[in-house]
C-alpha cells in the first residue's frame, strides 16, 4: 500500500522527458518563491508536453493558477485531479478547504461544488470500507481451526491466529486454498511482509492483506500461506524473538492442519526478503528452500554465515536495477562478495520494477508464476 504525505501534495513527479521535467521545476522552484503567475506559465508549458499528468500536479498547478487569479483554470485542474483519485481521504479534502494556496477559491461555487461531490463519494467509499472490514474480521475468525474442529474441516479462505511472544500476542493468517484435503499433505509457504520499519501496530484487521500477491500463490501452486505479522517494534529488522516466533508459528500451523513437512518454504519482501538470509543461513533448519524480493542482504541483528547458505537448502532471490530502497549495486556486490562461500545463493535480476515489483500486476502474475516454479520444485 502506497502511502502519500500531504506535504508532498504540492511536489510533482519527475520521471518525463527532460523539457517537461525542467518546466515542472522552474515550477516548483516559483511555487517557493511565490511567483504564482510565473509557476503557472510553467506549468502550462509543461501539460502541453505530457499526455499524461500526476495527480498531485494538477494539485500543485492549481494552487498556481488560484494565486494568479486565474480561478477558471484552477478549479478546471482540480476537477483533472477528482478523476484520477483526488479527494479519497478526509485528508485530502481538508487539505483544499484549509491550505492557504487555495483561500482565493473559497467563495467559488463550482470548487464548492467539486468539494461536496468529493466528500459525497468519500461517504459512500468509507461506508463500502467499513462494511468490507466488518466482512473480513468475520471471516478470519469464522475460518479458524479449534481444538473441538478437527483439520480436516478446514475451510478455503484466511484464518487468524495468535502466538505468545514478548507479552505481547502476536497475529499470523493462514490461507488455505480450495484444493486443499486433509487425507493428503500440503505444501507451506511462508510469507514475511516488508515495511516493517513504518508499522507501528500489527495490521491484520485491514482487509486490504488478502491482495498481497502471495496468496495468489497459494491458489496456484496449492500451498497454504503463512502470513506472519510484524511491526516496528517487533519485526524483522532488530528484533530476535520476532525471528524465533515463526518457528513457534509453524509448530501451531502443523497441529491445525496437514502440512507436508518436506515442502515448507519461507521468504518476504524487502525487510521480509533480508529476514530470509536469517533463516535461511541457519545450520539447521524446517525449511526445505528459501526466497526474497527486493531484500537488503545485511542484517542488523549480527553479521550472516554466507556459508551455512547451500545447495540443499537454497535461497533465490530477485532485485531489480532500478531499486531506488536498496540499491542494486550494493546488493549485487554482497552477493559477488559472497557466492564463492554461498554456494546455495540464487541471485536473479529483473531490468526494472522498482523496490516493490511484486505489487506491480503488470510484471507479478507471470514473475511469480515462474518464480515459485523454480522455488518449489
Amino acid at each position: 500500500m502506497k502511502t502519500i504525505l500531504l506535504s508532498c501534495l504540492l511536489c510533482f513527479s519527475n520521471a518525463f522527458s527532460q523539457s517537461y521535467e525542467t518546466l515542472m521545476n522552474k515550477a516548483a522552484t516559483n511555487l517557493q518563491a511565490k511567483k504564482y503567475c510565473d509557476a503557472l506559465s510553467n506549468f502550462k508549458k509543461a501539460f502541453n508536453l505530457q499526455t499524461e499528468i500526476g495527480l498531485y500536479d494538477y494539485v500543485s498547478a492549481a494552487s498556481a493558477a488560484a494565486n494568479c487569479n486565474d480561478t477558471k483554470t484552477a478549479v478546471e485542474w482540480l476537477k483533472k485531479g477528482y478523476k484520477l483519485g483526488l479527494g479519497k481521504s478526509r485528508d485530502e479534502i481538508s487539505f483544499l478547504q484549509t491550505n492557504e494556496r487555495f483561500k482565493n477559491l473559497n467563495q467559488n461555487i463550482e470548487f464548492k461544488q467539486l468539494l461536496g461531490d468529493m466528500e459525497n463519494k468519500l461517504v459512500q467509499i468509507e461506508k463500502l470500507k467499513k462494511q468490507e472490514t466488518e466482512q473480513w474480521n468475520q471471516e478470519i475468525v469464522k475460518n479458524q481451526i479449534t481444538e473441538n474442529i478437527p483439520f480436516n474441516q478446514a475451510s478455503p479462505g484466511f484464518a487468524l491466529y495468535f502466538t505468545e511472544a514478548e507479552g505481547m500476542k502476536v497475529p499470523y493468517i493462514v490461507f488455505v486454498p480450495k484444493g486443499y484435503k486433509s487425507s493428503k499433505p500440503i505444501k507451506v509457504i511462508f510469507f514475511l511482509h516488508g515495511g516493517v520499519n513504518t508499522i507501528n501496530e500489527f495490521y491484520y484487521q485491514n482487509p486490504g492483506v488478502k491482495k498481497e500477491p502471495i496468496f495468489s500463490v497459494g491458489s496456484g501452486f496449492n500451498a497454504i500461506i503463512v502470513y506472519p505479522f510484524a511491526k516496528k517494534d517487533f519485526g524483522w529488522m532488530n528484533q530476535q524473538k520476532a525471528f524465533e516466533n515463526i518457528f513457534t508459528i509453524l509448530n501451531d500451523v502443523e497441529k491445525k492442519y496437514n502440512v507436508d513437512k518436506n515442502k515448507i518454504y519461507l521468504g518476504g519482501m524487502s525487510n521480509g526478503g533480508t529476514a530470509a538470509f536469517w533463516f535461511a543461513s541457519r545450520k539447521e533448519t524446517p525449511f526445505k528452500a528459501f526466497y526474497a524480493f527486493a531484500p537488503n542482504p545485511v542484517l542488523n541483528i549480527g553479521a550472516i554465515p554466507f556459508e551455512n547458505i547451500t545447495k540443499d537448502h537454497p535461497l533465490y532471490t530477485i532485485s531489480a536495477k532500478d531499486d531506488y530502497v536498496f540499491g542494486y549495486n550494493e546488493v549485487m556486490k554482497i552477493y559477488n562478495q559472497n557466492k564463492s562461500k554461498a554456494k546455495g545463493w540464487n541471485f536473479q535480476t529483473i531490468e526494472n520494477g522498482s523496490h516493490d515489483f511484486i505489487y506491480k500486476p503488470e510484471i507479478s502474475k507471470e514473475l511469480l508464476t515462474n518464480f515459485f516454479s523454480e522455488v518449489l520444485r
